[in-house]
């Protein structure tokens, strides 16, 4: 289809240098105008009017959590071209019944942004439950004094992290809302820079074998105690990582005991890098229990469970229903997360450390089950596994399970 810009008007000062070139595209069951440059490959620009085709998941997921947490209001609080927000208005309403819809806010400081949202708003028929707002987001955010203007679901989707916007976005939350965001400075959260995630999220993050769950324990542990500080709590529904970045959705509570609760979930996680023993526990260690070398621990961090059974269940059924496999398979590896510790074994790290065939991930599993062990694949690391055995009883059955491809 060709490309398009008429229509759009641009400020005085942007007209002579700025050309959208929009081109429609099709997301789920939502038309939307982008900017052509933002589908060619590559990291795309953030200038003038930011899309990124990679995220197409993400969104995936958010208009499943929301056909399944069926929130009265929804707002996208960075919303660029409006993908998200517009998707959930378009389709996060299926079998809901008429005038059941959510009444969509899309909030951005980017006007040209905002000219593109309004068209996507308008292609979609819209106009009567779309509201879109020329705002900075934390001043949007922080206006919402009164009750009646909190919304039951909040997104924020920031190029980088999201650690300035979240007491706020927890303010704008109405009792038992959804607040849902992205990270993509995961190399901050998975250990890479430890004084960074100190200085941004106020917690330690040691590299590890189970980098993206401390990273996403770090970002859920952040949101407790944010919202502690106006005595609200929080509840880990869903969480994942895919690709650059790491997404949780939390369910708000409001209340003194709530944020109390709250922080009974807080934490630290340890790995001994001596002998690869790895634990959780209250306080930060100091040496390992095991060999009784001096050991660094990640946190404080979230050690409590990291998804609601039902939502999670239902959400996979209808990605499952959409023909939508990716958002369905990251959605349904959450399902027994929380029967185990807060930490996994990598399976690769076993072989090398051996010096063994690598084998599967599934052989793994079936020869730890069968020495009496539970055990599953780890939703959140490529060749991660989860399990109530100690390291030393996973390496063996790594050894073992090797040992069967001879």
């Amino acid at each position: 289809m060709a490309t398009l810009c008429a229509g759009l008007k641009c400020l005085p000062w942007e007209q002579a240098r700025v050309d959208l070139g929009l081109k429609l595209v099709r997301e789920g069951d939502t038309d939307l105008y982008v900017p052509e440059k933002s589908l060619a490959g590559g990291a795309p620009d953030t200038y003038p009017v930011f899309y990124n085709p990679a995220a197409k998941t993400n969104r995936d997921i958010s208009v499943c959590v929301a056909s399944v947490t069926r929130p009265a209001t929804f707002l996208d609080a960075l919303a660029g071209t409006g993908a998200r927000g517009v998707r959930v208005g378009n389709e996060g309403n299926r079998g809901r019944g008429k005038g059941a819809a959510p009444q969509v806010t899309l909030v951005d400081f980017n006007r040209m942004s905002l000219q593109v949202a309004r068209r996507n708003v308008k292609l979609n028929g819209l106009g009567r439950r779309c509201t879109v707002t020329h705002s900075e987001t934390n001043r949007f955010l922080c206006s919402r004094f009164d009750r009646g203007e909190k919304f039951e679901a909040v997104d924020v989707d920031p190029f980088g992290s999201p650690a300035p916007y979240i007491q706020a976005a927890l303010t704008a939350c109405a009792p038992g809302a959804i607040l849902s965001f992205t990270a993509t400075d995961a190399a901050v959260l998975c250990g890479v820079y430890p004084l960074v995630s100190l200085r941004r999220y106020g917690a330690s993050s040691i590299r590890n074998e189970f980098v993206h769950e401390t990273g996403l324990r770090t970002l859920m542990g952040f949101a407790a105690r944010a919202g502690g500080v106006n005595d609200i709590g929080v509840e880990p529904v869903l969480a994942h990582s895919t690709l650059h970045y790491l997404r949780v959705y939390l369910r708000v509570r409001r209340g003194a005991t709530e944020a109390d609760r709250a922080m009974e979930g807080l934490g630290y996680v340890t790995q001994c890098n001596t002998c690869l023993e790895r634990w959780a526990s209250k306080l930060p260690s100091e040496r390992c229990d095991s060999c009784g070398r001096k050991v660094r621990s990640s946190g404080p961090l979230w050690t409590g469970k990291v998804a609601e059974s039902g939502l999670v269940s239902q959400s996979a059924k209808f990605g499952s229903e959409r023909g939508w496999k990716e958002a369905e398979s990251i959605i349904a590896s959450l399902g027994r997360v929380d029967d185990f510790p807060p930490f996994s074994y990598s399976l690769e790290r076993a072989c090398s450390l051996k010096k063994v065939s690598s084998t599967s991930v599934e052989k793994v599993i079936g020869e730890l089950q069968s020495n009496g062990f539970s055990a599953m694949r780890q939703p959140f690391e490529l060749d991660g596994i989860k399990t109530d055995a100690t390291h030393e009883e996973f390496v063996q059955a790594v050894v073992a399970a090797s040992r069967l491809l001879r």
